[in-house]
């Protein structure tokens, strides 16, 4: 079954009880697209100043970042979507969240990377086209586009770098948290979201979140030998984050949903990285 013919089973399974603005986003989304997708981060950087930035990784599909055209004061806010094709809540809500927040853009400094897998997202294929999970590979420089990601992270300082997922396994929303001893923000910002979603109840990966909240504040190595390989929340943490936050949103409820989770998310995310959160200018 396609992508597409994936997402039109979902809208009907969920119909009942969805409202016309859901209705109508269900039924009209592009969200593997990647193509259409680019098309409106082009206007989000015209309209915020953001330069976009062609990683030039050899692939039928463009693979970009934004960022400022011009230093802004401050540590910065790393943003990515996208690594697993198979997770398009993310994506779409990633760019809906930019499109309603120019001015944020426009004023803070903000590195994005928007789609990070379009064969994935164009496929319904976690992997990438070589079948690699791009998601444990960023002690891999070999890898081309994670080689291209590194090289452009460089010399960055981020506040809060933040990956957005989505769990096919989950029953709700959950967030995986790397903090600096005595820091915690996770329960705070899944609160904000969970009217929406609730918090997923149980485990995950064999650990029961606290509050939908699996945080870390050492043992990164364990983990990448665990799981085998480096995951980017935790290179971004070992490599100036002060915080690296992961957000999931369950793959089974409606799309539409998912999507709103993700944009009140970074909602509340943005507003702890400092001013500006003022929606367009």
């Amino acid at each position: 079954m396609s992508a597409i013919g994936i997402d039109l089973v979902a809208a009907v399974c969920q119909a009942k009880g969805v409202d016309s603005e859901e209705r109508a986003y269900l039924a009209g989304h592009r969200s593997h697209d990647p193509a259409c997708l680019l098309r409106r981060w082009r206007s989000v950087a015209r309209k915020a100043n953001l330069r976009i930035v062609d990683l030039e990784v050899e692939t039928s599909h463009p693979v970009v970042a934004l960022c400022n055209r011009h230093s802004a004061p401050g540590s910065g806010l790393y943003l990515s979507a996208g690594i697993h094709g198979d997770e398009p809540a993310a994506v779409q809500g990633l760019l809906q969240w930019a499109e309603e927040n120019v001015c944020f853009l426009r004023e803070q400094p903000v590195l994005i990377l928007p789609c990070l897998n379009p064969w994935g997202l164009i496929n319904n294929r976690r992997e990438d086209p070589e079948g690699r999970d791009l998601n444990r590979c960023f002690d891999r420089p070999e890898v081309p586009l994670i080689g291209a990601i590194l090289e452009l992270i460089s010399g960055w300082k981020f506040t809060f770098a933040v990956s957005l997922h989505e769990d096919f396994d989950a029953g709700g929303l959950y967030l995986y948290e790397l903090a600096r001893q005595g820091e915690s923000l996770g329960p705070g910002l899944l609160e904000q979201v969970e009217e929406i979603i609730p918090r997923h109840q149980g485990r995950v990966e064999g650990r029961v979140p606290r509050d939908g909240v699996l945080r870390r504040t050492r043992g990164m190595a364990g983990i990448v030998r665990e799981i085998g390989g480096m995951p980017e929340a935790i290179h971004l943490y070992l490599n100036g984050a002060r915080s690296a936050l992961t957000f999931e949103t369950p793959s089974e409820y409606s799309l539409y949903r998912r999507v709103q989770c993700h944009v009140r998310f970074l909602e509340g995310v943005a507003s702890l990285a400092g001013p500006g959160n003022g929606g367009n200018c």
